[in-house]
């Protein structure tokens, strides 16, 4: 089981903060990706989450030679826990379940969640690749 859909976090003066949206983020690792870069990809979503006042609960990771089933268990998460916002770091993560955008508007659709990426509005580091 997850959290629930909203965080409440303490000021440094003990008093209550605004509760901020949770939202999941999904990553698929390519061929060649490597821990590091793996890592960035995470820094990246959780960058993104702050700058757009979200709390990133929780990051599934598919693997290549298990795929699909870290998307299953998003998707479950998703659903049960009633996640309102996805994050993803571009929308070919999407790509090796089908055309990405079909794949975002039925997610969409099934879910009831809104489907960002990191490319929509936040640039992390200028210049730097985006997986």
């Amino acid at each position: 089981m997850y959290a629930l859909n909203t965080v409440e976090h303490m000021s440094p003066d003990g008093e209550p903060k605004a509760e901020r949206q949770r939202a999941y983020a999904y990553l698929r690792k390519h061929l060649l990706m490597v821990d590091s870069e793996l890592s960035r990809a995470e820094e990246r979503l959780a960058y993104f989450a702050e700058a757009t006042g979200l709390e990133l609960a929780a990051v599934f990771v598919e693997d290549i030679e298990t795929a699909p089933a870290a998307f299953e268990r998003f998707i479950r998460a998703v659903v049960l826990d009633k996640v309102e916002v996805v994050l993803l770091p571009s929308l070919l993560h999407l790509a090796v379940l089908g055309a990405p955008t079909h794949i975002k508007d039925n997610f969409e659709a099934a879910t009831g969640a809104k489907v960002l990426t990191t490319l929509d509005a936040v640039s992390y580091e200028p210049g730097e690749a985006v997986s």
